[in-house]
């Protein structure tokens, strides 16, 4: 795993769901008989994801995970990411590098949480400088 960090977009409600369970788990997708991922995404990617996929979204919140803290599998997999909103279904997916957690994470490995509106301009902005 190249990234230091790791980021998964929760709604308010769903971060409160998760905080009083004690763990993140994978959201349940109709149809699905494989395992469940929970999809977290690299600093790279996270602002191009939030701007594309959480369409429907005006606030969320940004956790933030410490890979070296979770438990589970960690796997690099390229996904078709398509809208959440409904009504821009006629949007093709695009093909991102998504981080597929393979299970349960604990809170724990959640290192901080971030509130992010869209701005005037209407797009998510999320600027992030490590330090080496």
């Amino acid at each position: 795993m190249d990234a230091d960090l790791l980021f998964i977009p929760l709604n308010s409600v769903q971060w409160k769901e998760c905080s009083s369970h004690g763990f993140i788990k994978p959201s349940k997708q109709e149809g699905a008989t494989s395992k469940q991922n929970i999809q977290a995404y690299t600093p790279a990617l996270i602002e191009e994801i939030l701007n594309f996929k959480y369409v429907d979204q005006n606030d969320l919140l940004l956790i933030i995970i410490d890979p070296i803290r979770v438990q589970v599998p960690i796997k690099n997999v390229l996904n078709d990411i398509f809208p959440n909103n409904a009504e821009q279904k006629f949007i093709k997916s695009k093909r991102y590098s998504v981080v597929h957690l393979q299970g349960e994470i604990s809170i724990d490995a959640v290192i901080d949480r971030i509130p992010i509106k869209r701005s005037k301009d209407g797009f998510f902005h999320v600027h992030i400088q490590t330090v080496d």
